[in-house]
């Protein structure tokens, strides 16, 4: 099983230590980190679905290919390639079942904006795209809130468990949508 969290953690040091070194990372390198990391946090705490494993590793292969660029720039071949080899050792460690017992993502505890003591993720506006006809009245199903942001992410908040549920609602949507697609029929808008 793939640690998907091991690797988040892997690529946040690596960045901090080129933060340390002087080295500017870009704002887009950064938030896909964020949201690599909260993507694998719920993740390990749903069960292990291909497309889901798939769209994480995505985002987190991404990071690493910039931040093992940089590092390769201003520090050396050598030492990216000496991160290379801890980034993918912590894919392959043993977190634990990283399907199932992973430790929750830990959120910063200030968002501006934000009411204190919510639980929220940043997900991106696209990712929600199959269900942006119902968004509305998904997220007042949920007794959730979002906040759009600059970046093209939103930010969604409410109770931890609401979240949750929204989010494995969101998959099933999907895969639903995805699983009509592939029998040959049109999906239809509920």
């Amino acid at each position: 099983m793939r640690n998907y969290l091991g690797m988040a953690k892997a690529l946040e040091e690596l960045m901090l230590e080129l933060l340390k070194k002087g080295v500017e990372i870009p704002g887009n390198v950064a938030d896909d980190l964020k949201s690599g990391r909260s993507l694998a946090g719920v993740n390990a705490r749903q069960s292990c679905e291909g497309e889901a494993s798939a769209k994480v590793m995505s985002i987190l292969e991404n990071v690493e290919m910039n931040l093992l660029s940089l590092a390769e720039s201003a520090v050396g071949r050598e030492h990216a390639e000496k991160w290379q080899q801890q980034i993918e050792d912590a894919l392959k460690s043993d977190g634990g079942d990283s399907c199932r017992a992973a430790p929750p993502v830990s959120a910063s505890k200030f968002v501006p904006g934000l009411p204190r003591g919510e639980y929220w993720i940043r997900v991106k506006e696209s990712e929600l795209s199959p269900v942006s006809h119902e968004l509305a009245g998904l997220l007042d199903g949920f007794e959730l809130k979002s906040l759009p942001q600059d970046d093209g992410y939103l930010l969604l908040y409410g109770k931890k468990e609401n979240v949750t549920s929204f989010l494995k609602d969101i998959r099933d949507k999907e895969r639903l949508r995805r699983a009509k697609a592939t029998e040959g029929t049109i999906p239809t808008k509920s």
